[in-house]
């Protein structure tokens, strides 16, 4: 990380200007100065980057870390290496992760520094937000691998099999392929428990007539992607083939409109709106879509309660889901680049009908 992009971190972070910052949040740490191991943290000043670690990580950090970046390595903690350095470069004051930190964590570091500290929440994630060219070509192989898997385990799924079997395969297939492991807990849910909005894989075995709810990712040089695909074992109840198509309609009323400077609460009430029609929006009852990025979930969120302006370059998923308790529910999600007119849809597995696998005696 340059010197600019440094002064931009200590002086524009919502609160007036800031000699300094810590971050300990590895996501932010992996994002300013690309280190991709543990344990370790950044001190920014309007003229040095310090990167305090232990010494496991002091070769990895000098093989992957810039010239210009300085590497401390702590005897004692790192929060104590942290005092020090704080110390010996006349800080003043400093801004912190006070959201990362437990509460315990935080005392102790405003203990340590014994300077006047701020809480600069969401600063560094500000700057997340919005991906560059390389980060985007990344996200775009974890689709990749989601897409690939996607259509592998349509011929894996079937009668008999349980829930856990289908995730089970589907990330060691994503691994084969390139995926350095799964941003989140693969979902797969089955018959009524399809009604689960985020219900785990489970022992339940799949029966003819079932939904079947995947909603999963992988992870490419640490970028995630996020897909959800709903499909039937056989033919399943006419009343949750209507909810599909009423899944659909919302999903892509959402994946259409959004594009730079739209206001979240206002793609949240397009996406709603087909639910809203039909007496539906009750059924509705989770977020409509995320950021995606170092994190799965990561702001801006698209929410009712929000006045975020999405801006181009952001990547977002799009999810709408509904749910019947006792019968199934649906759930489809795409991820999509945000442009200034249309927007990208980046996912690309089927979804314009809802697919029905044969079922062989």
């Amino acid at each position: 990380m340059g010197d600019e992009a440094n002064r931009t971190f200590t002086e524009e972070n919502g609160g007036g200007k800031l000699p300094a910052m810590y971050v300990s949040n590895p996501k932010n740490v992996r994002y300013l100065c690309g280190f991709t191991g543990e344990d370790s943290s950044l001190i920014l000043t309007g003229d040095a980057v310090l990167f305090i670690t232990d010494s496991r990580y002091v070769e990895q950090a000098r093989e992957e870390l810039s010239d210009l970046i300085q590497i401390v390595c702590w005897n004692r903690s790192l929060l104590d290496e942290t005092a020090e350095i704080i110390r010996k470069h006349h800080i003043q004051e400093i801004g912190f992760e006070g959201s990362y930190l437990s509460y315990s964590h935080g005392e102790l570091f405003k203990s340590l520094a014994q300077i006047k500290t701020r809480i600069t929440d969401g600063c560094v994630e500000a700057f997340r937000a919005v991906k560059d060219e390389d980060e985007i070509c990344k996200t775009l192989e974890a689709v990749k691998i989601v897409d690939r898997t996607f259509m592998h385990i349509l011929n894996f799924i079937r009668p008999g099999i349980s829930e856990k079997q289908v995730a089970t395969e589907m990330e060691y297939f994503m691994k084969c392929i390139g995926s350095e492991g799964t941003p989140f807990e693969t979902l797969v849910v089955s018959g009524i428990r399809s009604a689960y909005p985020h219900g785990v894989a489970s022992e339940k075995m799949i029966e003819l007539g079932d939904m079947v709810i995947l909603d999963f990712g992988a992870t490419f040089q640490g970028y995630s992607s996020d897909m959800t695909r709903t499909i039937a074992v056989g033919k399943p109840d006419s009343r949750l083939s209507e909810i599909y198509d009423l899944v659909l309609e919302a999903e892509l009323a959402g994946v259409d409109a959004i594009c730079h400077g739209m206001k979240s609460k206002e793609l949240d009430s397009m996406i709603r709106s087909p639910f809203v029609r039909e007496n539906m929006n009750d059924r509705f009852n989770h977020g409509a879509g995320h950021s995606i990025g170092l994190d799965n979930h990561e702001a801006p969120y698209i929410s009712y309660r929000s006045e975020d302006e999405f801006v181009e370059n952001m990547i977002m998923t799009v999810e709408p889901g509904l749910y019947l308790p006792g019968l199934g529910g649906v759930r489809i999600e795409d991820d999509v680049l945000v442009r200034k007119e249309k927007s990208l849809v980046l996912t690309g597995s089927p979804k314009k009908d809802l697919i029905q696998l044969p079922f062989y005696e």
